[in-house]
């Protein structure tokens, strides 16, 4: 059984303050049912504490039941008091590598629903997806960030995201789902060996069985071990930081190159990780580079004279002792159609808001955002100009964006009376 979750749930939600909104990603599937569940008895059992909770189910359009099955869990929420809404996925769906596109799709519409709400989102990740979560990382030889796995509270881009089963098995929710005899659908691609995922899972229970019990409470504790690490390392990272990094509002990073240096004399490890986190800034990546290639990339930056460099859609200038990062002028997609007061994606550096409708459009003449002789970007304005866009409004009119810088750690200000505004994702301080 799951035991305490009201308590557990309680103490998370002291986090929030005054907060209550949350949405609740719900597959349908026995996770995030029995999250559904739970989250339900909370309500009725905490009647002193008010929380607004909406179910959101995505049907990502992949299988010819799933609509079927999406209103048949939209009405189990229904029944249990929520107001659900189904969104369905009609972009384009690649050839390869579905689960992870079908994952990314889904987080940006949770992701957008949240802001839209200004509201925190639940998932119904448990002890063993973390489990695989950190197995998987290992074997591609993840860095110290990924090797944290995934917290209970964590913030993304100006969302909090909750995971209360983190602590709790799989088998401990499947005995709560069969005592209670909640139904639940069962996707069939969670036994498709062709997924990384459904591998890594029969992999971990055929390690468990025969050679290592444990192992995934070991992976759990190894996890635990390096946050606590990463936490007060963060410290000194973020002093180091602040006095040799600068950040451009147009998602431009500059770095004291001896500072570097020294950094990576003393510790490649953190040296690898910090340029990870300017790249994964300033490319617009979900994740930093692999760890070689950031370390092969440090290794020529220090070892070569060089004029330029480049890693994840990111180029790499050394001039006067600094080194730059600029968004390389490629795989950039201008020119969308965007609804006012509407939560957008650009290239996955900014968070688009617009007061006006419009669209997207690519810069032509560098004089559209002054960059001053006296910043220190000044050399590099025409690459950073062409990697932004502006607005065009429906009459025509040409409108340059607001430009803000907003940390892992910033909530989105949603009070921003901006016309047009491109919100920085900084992912380098924590």
């Amino acid at each position: 059984m799951i035991s305490n979750f009201d308590d557990h749930f309680n103490k998370l939600l002291k986090n929030f303050k005054s907060n209550n909104k949350f949405i609740l990603g719900l597959s349908g599937g026995i996770d995030s049912t029995a999250l559904l569940h739970l989250i339900k008895n909370f309500i009725d059992n905490k009647r002193n504490i008010s929380i607004d909770c909406m179910p959101i189910i995505i049907d990502h359009n992949l299988r010819n039941e799933s609509e079927k099955e999406s209103k048949e869990v939209k009405k189990i929420a229904q029944n249990l008091g929520f107001d659900t809404q189904i969104k369905k996925i009609n972009v384009f769906k690649p050839s390869g590598n579905i689960q992870n596109w079908a994952r990314k799709q889904r987080r940006f519409i949770l992701y957008k629903k949240c802001l839209e709400l200004s509201a925190n989102l639940i998932l119904g990740h448990h002890f063993d997806d973390q489990a695989e979560t950190l197995f998987m990382r290992m074997s591609k030889k993840s860095g110290l960030d990924g090797l944290s796995g995934m917290s209970e509270i964590s913030l993304w881009n100006g969302v909090f995201i909750i995971r209360p089963l983190l602590f709790y098995t799989k088998k401990q929710i499947k005995n709560y789902v069969i005592n209670k005899k909640i139904n639940y659908f069962e996707d069939n691609s969670n036994f498709n060996t062709n997924f990384e995922r459904v591998k890594t899972r029969l992999y971990l229970k055929c390690i468990k069985k025969k050679i290592w019990p444990n192992i995934s409470y070991d992976l759990n504790n190894f996890s635990n071990i390096n946050s606590n690490l990463i936490k007060k390392t963060d410290y000194f990272f973020n002093i180091w930081a602040n006095k040799n990094i600068i950040i451009h509002e147009g998602g431009a990073v500059r770095v004291d190159y001896e500072s570097l240096r020294n950094i990576f004399e003393k510790s490649y490890l953190f040296a690898v990780r910090i340029v990870g986190k300017i790249i994964q800034t300033v490319g617009g990546n979900e994740y930093a580079p692999k760890r070689k290639k950031t370390h092969e990339l440090i290794c020529s930056l220090f070892i070569e004279q060089f004029n330029k460099k480049s890693l994840g859609n990111v180029n790499v200038f050394s001039s006067e002792g600094y080194l730059f990062f600029i968004r390389e002028n490629r795989n950039l997609n201008f020119e969308f159609n965007i609804k006012k007061n509407k939560y957008y994606i650009f290239d996955g550096r900014f968070l688009v808001k617009s007061a006006l409708p419009g669209k997207l459009r690519k810069y032509d003449n560098s004089d559209l955002m002054v960059i001053d002789n006296k910043n220190p970007f000044n050399k590099y304005r025409n690459w950073i100009n062409n990697t932004i866009p502006y607005l065009e409004t429906l009459e025509g009119k040409t409108i340059n964006p607001h430009l803000t810088i907003i940390n892992q750690n910033s909530i989105v200000n949603n009070e921003n009376n901006k016309c047009f505004s491109l919100y920085l994702f900084n992912r380098i301080l924590i």
